[in-house]
């Protein structure tokens, strides 16, 4: 008898998970198991909304395993030391896993593969997170891209070459049994409570609910709905890319498909298979440069003189601005756990344009609050609107909140939404709620002057790119 352990990570599914099918068809007998690492879950950067999200999707996996015979395995711990015990006390000869970008989980995964492979077992460590890892898809000269128009370019080149197949789901060996389980715990129990309670349905099934439904309804307008926060108009499949709960092949796939099914909706699906390309891109800077984790991306940027104002980082961080879009959006990610991408490019222009504040402070307290927070598309993000990161453009794109509310919110819908004190304003006075304060009663007036921040800005960062020559 040959025993496996599958290691579940973030690919938390049954469907197309690489490192599974290839350790189902290696063993006759498995056994699935998942750590709650304590150093993620004690990490500043973890939030309750993700936490809840992720306790749900290994609900749903543990159903799904019980459906067909199977026993997820649960233990708390350093998973250095807890998979490595499993490994020895079961007598597996197998470990498997899906590999990760971040540099936590890749320092993790040595220690776990060494110490595996000094029992005599041998590891299985597949790519699963993302359609081409960083050294796949690079320049002409070997190196890794910095800017995204030719990643992308490379990236569909590579795709021509090296199409993805999505795998069946496997018929999973015979299951384990009598190995203790400490169980999926309640968020409460974990020190992560009541925050954010709408987030999505968690798990593999939901996850290709949403799919199916965005490509039902959704691809067809996504070009032009996309940027429109009041709409349901992008796909919302995030938090389960985040987890895995459904493969990127499954949702590449669909896209193309769709579209040669019906080459009407070909813009809509390329459009979209761009925002996977953007994660692909952010996933891959990571991977190849981990210390824009905690460093600019454009090194020079590392001496911008940031203002130090905790009064305003509050005021930004709870929604206060007396910016009704920047507002909006931070008070969805409060209640949601959620903030449309659009909306996210405007709240951390205004962190880190208007109030000068360090990205990385933003970038810290997205990651805390989003369900979908991941640590290479959200530290992408931020550095791209902060003009520290991958952005072509230089330092002079900043946005202006009024103007860029009248387009992506004309009729004030999404603010409206999630601004209770401006539900009675006018649309032409929804954006500019301090032309008229006594109609806005209870909402702040803006804690800057966008015009004057906006100089402020340009000069800090012309004299550092001076600077640097």
């Amino acid at each position: 008898m040959t025993l496996g352990i599958h290691w579940f990570r973030n690919d938390l599914r049954l469907r197309d998970n690489t490192a599974l099918a290839e350790l189902s068809r290696a063993v006759d007998t498995l056994l699935p198991v998942f750590v709650l690492d304590d150093r993620l879950l004690s990490s500043s950067r973890t939030g309750a909304p993700r936490v809840r999200f992720l306790l749900g999707c290994l609900e749903a996996l543990a159903r799904d395993l019980r459906s067909r015979g199977h026993a997820l395995v649960v233990r708390r711990g350093d998973p250095a030391r807890v998979v490595p015990e499993l490994v020895a006390s079961t007598g597996a000869s197998v470990l498997s896993f899906n590999r990760d970008t971040t540099p936590y989980a890749r320092r993790r995964d040595r220690a776990v593969r060494d110490a595996v492979e000094a029992r005599g077992a041998r590891v299985i460590a597949c790519k699963d997170r993302v359609i081409f890892e960083a050294g796949e898809v690079r320049t002409r000269a070997g190196r890794s891209f910095a800017v995204y128009s030719p990643y992308r370019r490379a990236w569909h080149r590579r795709l021509r070459e090296d199409p993805p197949v999505v795998a069946p789901e496997p018929a999973l060996p015979r299951a384990v049994l009598g190995v203790g389980s400490q169980g999926i715990p309640s968020a409460e129990v974990l020190g992560f409570g009541g925050d954010a309670t709408r987030i999505p349905p968690p798990g593999e099934l939901a996850a290709h609910a949403r799919l199916d439904g965005f490509l039902r309804a959704g691809l067809r307008s996504y070009a032009e709905a996309r940027d429109l926060p009041a709409l349901d108009g992008t796909s919302r499949l995030s938090p389960y890319l985040r987890f895995g709960a459904i493969s990127v092949r499954a949702c590449l796939e669909a896209a193309l498909d769709a579209a040669a099914a019906d080459p009407t909706l070909g813009t809509g699906a390329g459009k979209w298979i761009d925002e996977l390309v953007w994660r692909e891109f952010y996933a891959a800077i990571l991977e190849a440069e981990p210390r824009v984790l905690v460093e600019s991306h454009r090194p020079q940027y590392d001496r911008l003189p940031w203002r130090r104002d905790p009064a305003w980082f509050e005021a930004w961080c709870r929604g206060r601005t007396g910016y009704p879009i920047v507002d909006a959006g931070m008070r969805q990610l409060l209640e949601t756990g959620w903030m449309h991408n659009r909306v996210r490019m405007l709240a951390a222009s205004f962190l880190t344009k208007d109030l000068l504040i360090d990205w990385r402070l933003g970038e810290r307290w997205f990651l805390k609050r989003l369900v979908d927070g991941d640590p290479a598309s959200n530290n992408g993000g931020w550095q791209w609107s902060a003009s520290t990161g991958t952005d072509s453009v230089p330092y002079f794109r900043i946005f202006n909140p009024v103007t860029q509310a009248r387009r992506c919110d004309p009729d004030g819908a999404y603010v409206r939404r999630f601004l209770p004190e401006l539900r009675d304003l006018p649309a032409p006075l929804v954006h500019e709620p301090w032309k008229d304060p006594a109609r806005a009663r209870g909402y702040p007036a803006p804690i800057v002057d966008h015009g004057a921040r906006r100089a402020v800005a340009l000069q800090r960062y012309a004299a550092v790119a001076r600077a640097a020559g």
